[in-house]
């Protein structure tokens, strides 16, 4: 699975590829301000769950970085992503 992130705003926007599996009906991005410290875990602050292979995270601090990693989901969690990190840009005030 390959993930990227791009700051926009005080959101970041993900997308990946999807996962052959047919059973795989849903996708959980991990997310926080602290790196999982490990290769394939999920243990972040926060997650979302999507349907399709992208998404947009909101409500996130300006000037942070944020790391994110995800996981597909058929019932069962798999293994966590590589991690991806981004900077979100400065407040515009």
């Amino acid at each position: 699975m390959t993930t990227s992130a791009t700051p926009t705003g005080a959101m970041a926007s993900l997308e990946w590829d999807p996962v052959a599996d047919p059973t795989v009906y849903a996708y959980n991005v991990h997310f926080g301000k602290q790196s999982s410290g490990q290769a394939g875990s999920c243990n972040y602050e926060e997650s979302v769950s999507v349907s399709s292979p992208s998404a947009t995270i909101t409500g996130l601090d300006p000037n942070t970085t944020y790391y994110f990693s995800v996981s597909a989901y058929n019932g069962l969690d798999s293994a966590c992503s590589n991690e991806v990190s981004t900077v979100t840009p400065p407040s515009q005030t």
